[in-house]
């Protein structure tokens, strides 16, 4: 369980990005939050996923506050943000290998495991190219299958420029779906987005932010 108890973030002293915010998020919820650029989405995964320090308030994981959580070994989040960090000058496969290797992967398997998520993912033909000369879209795609490496308690998903290419857009939303669908069926997802869209089908909350605050909440009829 997520839980924000009237959460206040603020970048300055005149503004705040999030103001009042009290959420809860069960196992297994898929919520989407909804509203137009500067209205507070984005902050409120950051919140969530302890990179950003709030100026009241407290956030718990399954009623632990978030400050005691160590995200290595307590709970798996994965992120998946709008600038992801990679190693730009080393390959595709070898970031995946690398993020296998932090984690404990024996040396042996890391390759195998990698190879087998670019495949997973329809992005083998990328396993070479260094990450830093990959057009966005692709390392939206890299960032997917490196979450996919492991199972997740949670997972973030900030909103993405889907661009005019049709193909792009069908397969990143593809391959987004199929991360919130991997391994744990009660893992929290929760995404950020201007709009529900094309995630009508994966959704069974939808909250809308307006100005670093909670407008209103709506259960989906696929809950």
């Amino acid at each position: 369980m997520i839980e924000l108890k009237n959460v206040y973030l603020g970048y300055n002293k005149e503004y705040y990005a999030l103001f009042d915010i009290n959420l809860k998020f069960q196992k297994g919820d898929r919520a989407i939050i909804v509203g137009e650029n500067g209205s507070g989405k984005t902050s409120l995964l950051r919140v969530i996923a302890g990179l950003e320090n709030v100026q009241k308030g407290e956030v718990y994981i399954d009623n632990t506050p978030l400050k005691n959580i160590d995200f290595s070994k307590d709970v798996s989040l994965g992120y998946l943000s709008s600038k992801p960090i990679f190693y730009e000058n080393k390959t595709v496969l070898k970031n995946l290998m690398w993020a296998l290797k932090i984690r404990g992967e024996e040396k042996e398997k890391q390759e195998e495991k990698a190879l087998a998520v670019l495949k997973e993912y329809d992005i083998e033909h990328l396993k070479d190219e260094k990450v830093g000369r990959l057009c966005k879209s692709d390392r939206r795609l890299v960032q997917i299958a490196r979450l996919a490496l492991r199972p997740l308690d949670i997972l973030l998903c900030d909103e993405f420029d889907l661009q005019d290419n049709t193909q792009i857009t069908e397969d990143m939303i593809k391959a987004q779906k199929k991360l919130i669908d991997a391994e744990h069926k009660d893992k929290i997802v929760i995404i950020a987005c201007e709009n529900v869209g094309c995630f009508k089908d994966t959704i069974n909350r939808e909250i809308k932010m307006v100005s670093g605050s909670i407008e209103k909440e709506n259960e989906s009829e696929q809950k």
